[in-house]
């Protein structure tokens, strides 16, 4: 009586998912059938392959459920069988544990996109196996994967290859706003700006967003608004200042007159467009005037004749008293060009400027050819130097 009552244990199947669990794709399986297919697979987690393989044989060949069962005990054995899992899933659309064991092979072979595909598509069939949380755990992964790549590529110069692992990467998830600045940045770097200005809304106002909407910003000659987005920064960041400055400076140039636009784009550069630099850069040089004004023949018609006068009557770039001459159109030499900012700094009361010479640190190198934005640049350095880079001027 004991063994008439006495009722078989269930076959337990813990790594891979039970093949016969529902959805099953095929036609149905007798008591027995499903009886081997499961003994099949559970033999084989317990090592047993040679029982494994012959519980198989108990199945009908070509039957859905004997080619997952088969496929499962391949990969118990250390078999690579995820692309045969995903044909197999894609040709049973319906079979819920094709898709999971799909996912399982998958991601242990580092397909994380096809490991993803069949989560989420088993997470449907079977919303009470936990594949739900599977899909998001090789979501977190796949994400990661995929901005490390781009980050890679975009430090490598393949701006290209980050935007297309950046988009893939929002695709997968499109709420990570590290995939968005990502791709904002690679599209910058394409030069693509109105499509890098259409992902800004997604970026989250922390210190690196804040700085990449402004480089957006600039992009697109806004400098008002990057102002804004720079002030923003925290205190502490050390960017915060020198943004502020350039946008501050940017912004200036819009309103400043043509002949300054074309003195910071000359190369090589003329003494009348150093002298536009000067006192653009350092705009409270006209205070500091003294003694009467120079008389120069050959910078009446100037556009820069303003200029010229500040900084001729401050002594930052004398002409020639007795010729009555400034020479405007003479080109600025490299030691012409030290001169200047060495008389600069000294009106302005900013210690003397160290000239690059080999084995020296924190000097100022000379450019071999003068041109505006490098002359701008040592002005700017005279100007600032020991001051608030911060403040306004």
């Amino acid at each position: 009586m004991l063994a008439a009552c006495r009722t078989a244990a269930p076959t337990r199947i813990a790594r891979v998912p039970d093949p016969l669990a529902p959805p099953v794709a095929g036609a149905p399986l007798m008591t027995a059938q499903v009886e081997a297919a499961r003994a099949a697979v559970a033999a084989a987690e317990g090592g047993n392959f040679e029982a494994s393989e012959s519980k198989l044989r108990q199945l009908p060949p070509g039957h859905p459920v004997w080619a997952l069962a088969s496929l499962e005990v391949r990969f118990l054995r250390g078999e690579s069988v995820g692309g045969q899992a995903l044909q197999l899933a894609a040709g049973v659309p319906s079979y819920g544990s094709a898709w999971g064991f799909a996912a399982v092979a998958a991601r242990r072979e580092g397909d994380l996109r096809g490991a993803l595909t069949a989560a989420r598509r088993a997470a449907e069939l079977q919303p009470e196996e936990g594949w739900g949380a599977v899909a998001t755990e090789v979501e977190g992964a796949l994400t990661t994967t995929l901005l490390a790549e781009g980050n890679a590529l975009l430090q490598g110069g393949d701006a290209t290859g980050a935007l297309a692992r950046a988009r893939e990467a929002l695709e997968v998830n499109p709420g990570t706003a590290s995939a968005r600045i990502l791709a904002v940045r690679a599209l910058l770097a394409l030069h693509d700006t109105r499509a890098a200005a259409e992902l800004v809304p997604g970026i989250p106002d922390t210190p690196e967003g804040l700085e990449l909407k402004g480089s957006v910003a600039e992009a697109l000659g806004q400098w008002d608004l990057a102002l804004d987005l720079y002030s923003r920064l925290p205190a502490e960041n050390p960017r915060r200042c020198e943004l502020l400055a350039s946008a501050r400076r940017h912004l200036r140039l819009i309103n400043a007159p043509p002949y300054l636009t074309e003195a910071l784009a000359s190369k090589p550069l003329q003494r009348k467009g150093l002298a536009a630099i000067v006192a653009w850069e350092a705009p409270g040089l006209g205070t500091r005037t003294s003694g009467s004004v120079p008389v120069f023949e050959d910078v009446v018609r100037l556009q820069e004749s303003r200029e010229v006068v500040t900084v001729a009557r401050t002594g930052v770039m004398p002409g020639d008293p007795i010729a009555h001459r400034f020479n405007p159109e003479r080109t600025v030499s490299p030691p012409e060009l030290a001169a200047t900012l060495e008389r600069l700094g000294k009106v302005l009361g900013k210690p003397a400027p160290r000239w690059c010479s080999d084995g020296n640190d924190g000097c100022l190198k000379l450019p071999e050819v003068v041109d505006g934005e490098s002359a701008a640049a040592l002005v700017r350095l005279m100007t600032g130097g020991g001051g608030d880079p911060c403040a306004q001027r």
